[in-house]
């Protein structure tokens, strides 16, 4: 049986490389994850690999998925009846329509995963604690998008980011109870921008 970790380390696999058509690399997986360093991750993937979950290869992933996942990834239906818009101010009709809406056309796409927010930094804007978001894996980011960083490469963490003149970075959280923190450019690692959010009640 596998332990909680490695069950969301064998999700993250699965998930990915149904979304993108090729295994995550270790690094992804870390990052997806949130385990700080990639020779857990490694000593994991070797664990489902041992249990048979995945097969033993060669490369920067060191590990391949076995055939027969990699031919048992149906479609599922996904789309959902659109049938309107509501109102969160003065009311509107609400009129059934015939469209649809596929939630993966509007999250999913090449290079993103998601990621469960933990902690409050971000509640201003309306990402609270436990809400998922969904991230564009990139390695640069403009003046004041929200972005995932890697800090001294050790501890990820969702914040606005800004370039400072004096060539520093500063990540800022989205609460007023919280103060920004400074790093030296250097020590800040662009992961990705945040591209969407979703929640369950």
């Amino acid at each position: 049986m596998l332990t909680r970790r490695q069950q969301q380390i064998m999700d993250i696999i699965q998930t990915l490389y149904a979304r993108n058509g090729y295994a995550p690399t270790l690094d992804e997986i870390a990052l997806a994850s949130g385990i700080n360093t990639r020779s857990t991750v490694h000593q994991h993937v070797q664990i489902l690999i041992r249990e048979g979950y995945l097969q033993a290869a060669t490369g920067k992933r060191a590990y391949r998925m076995p055939s027969e996942a990699e031919s048992h990834h149906p479609q599922q239906p996904l789309a959902l009846p659109f049938i309107g818009c509501i109102a969160a101010g003065k009311p509107i009709a609400a009129i059934p329509g015939r469209d649809e809406i596929n939630p993966l056309d509007i999250f999913s796409g090449k290079g993103r995963f998601v990621l469960e927010v933990k902690g409050e930094s971000m509640i201003d804007i309306g990402i609270m604690d436990g809400d998922f978001v969904v991230i564009q894996t990139q390695e640069e980011a403009r003046d004041g998008e929200v972005v995932v960083a890697l800090v001294e490469r050790e501890e990820a963490t969702l914040k606005r980011i800004y370039y400072l003149p004096d060539g520093n970075i500063e990540l800022r959280p989205e609460n007023s109870t919280l103060r920004p923190m400074v790093y030296p450019a250097e020590s800040v690692q662009v992961q990705g921008k945040m591209v969407g959010l979703f929640r369950s009640y």
